[in-house]
């Protein structure tokens, strides 16, 4: 069994890589697992995944390092249910410090769930160019010194959304990263497709990928400080709606809120929706930089209701983004019901184990 763990910032695309390299694993005849994880407990990732008929198990109230307990009997549930040839773990997007509270953990005590095979940190090209250029972030230095820390301790860097970038700039960005890290493993994808992310996935099973050796030198409470100021927000809402409007419906609530965030100059780690009617699910991603065709998603709802999940990572004020959430709910046009709600900030990080 292959144990693939995969962190990057939030929105860099991790999900959607996932997802597809485990589509085509599936349809070698390999059977795939999934651990997601988050510091809230309503993950619009983990639905999507179980929808895709994908086993998947959570780590949910902290990053893996914080419970890494946790992600041991996640790991040795998931081994147990679904005997899978290849587990991916995906760690939350605010987590670093990987390499010495996770990965060194998983290669040296005995766990249920075997050891990591790789270890992939995933950037935004567009974000991560804008970095290495020095250019105005649209985060705090705190925040962006998770962003860094991130891409600091990967051995294997993928440069994620290649078609967002042109072909002179994808180049560019490539140069600079490896200037700056000549030992790094850099590859770039589009993670949209199963052909767009076999590169890293024979790349991860060939089996060869050296793991970091070495942990960060980390300043923890910086990385605390970065991390609270990043607003969590987790709903599940029941919808009814006249019929034939919850496309249009769901459109308004997503231009809404993001024009709202936008109003108060708050930087977006992630917007992510779920929609699901009955046993299908369309999972909707407006990442720190909005992709075009965001709205080609929204599925067409048959009938009257459909149930909401929202996950929204912003770095704002938590009772202004819950605000926001339901003042432009209220305004949606249907009946919406709140049926679970998550508001905080991340506790500071505290590592159950720590491998110098």
């Amino acid at each position: 069994m292959n144990l693939h763990l995969v962190g990057g910032f939030l929105g860099s695309g991790k999900t959607t890589a996932i997802i597809h390299a485990a589509k085509a694993l599936m349809d070698r005849g390999q059977t795939v697992g999934v651990i997601t994880n988050d510091q809230g407990k309503f993950l619009v990732d983990t639905a999507f995944f179980r929808l895709s008929t994908i086993p998947t198990v959570e780590v949910t109230g902290g990053c893996f390092c914080c419970n890494y307990n946790d992600l041991d009997d996640r790991l040795a549930q998931i081994v147990a249910e679904a005997q899978p040839d290849v587990i991916f773990a995906e760690s939350v997007g605010s987590c670093a410090d990987i390499v010495a509270t996770v990965v060194r953990p998983l290669l040296e005590l005995e766990t249920s769930g075997g050891k990591p095979a790789s270890f992939s940190v995933f950037a935004d090209g567009r974000l991560l160019r804008r970095r290495l250029l020095g250019e105005e972030m649209p985060f705090s230095d705190d925040v962006m010194y998770i962003f860094d820390k991130q891409i600091e301790e990967a051995a294997l860097v993928v440069v994620n959304k290649m078609d967002l970038l042109s072909s002179m700039a994808l180049a560019g960005t490539i140069d600079l990263l490896a200037d700056r890290y000549p030992e790094k493993l850099i590859l770039a994808q589009d993670s949209r497709t199963l052909g767009g992310v076999q590169a890293w996935l024979d790349t991860i099973q060939m089996g060869k990928l050296v793991l970091p050796e070495y942990p960060l030198e980390m300043n923890y409470s910086r990385y605390g400080a970065g991390e609270a100021q990043l607003a969590w927000l987790d709903e599940e809402v029941l919808m009814e709606f006249p019929d034939g409007l919850g496309k249009k419906i769901i459109q308004k609530i997503i231009l809404d809120l993001v024009s709202g965030i936008e109003q108060k100059q708050a930087g977006i780690g992630h917007l992510k929706l779920a929609v699901l009617v009955g046993r299908n699910v369309e999972k909707i991603s407006i990442p720190t930089l909005i992709e075009p065709g965001w709205e080609d998603r929204i599925p067409w709802i048959e009938g009257t209701t459909a149930l909401l999940l929202i996950n929204a990572r912003v770095e704002m004020n938590v009772e202004a983004l819950r605000s926001l959430a339901h003042s432009v709910l209220s305004a949606s046009g249907a009946d919406c019901t709140i049926r679970s709600e998550e508001a905080f900030y991340p506790g500071a990080p505290n590592p159950t184990h720590r491998f110098s």
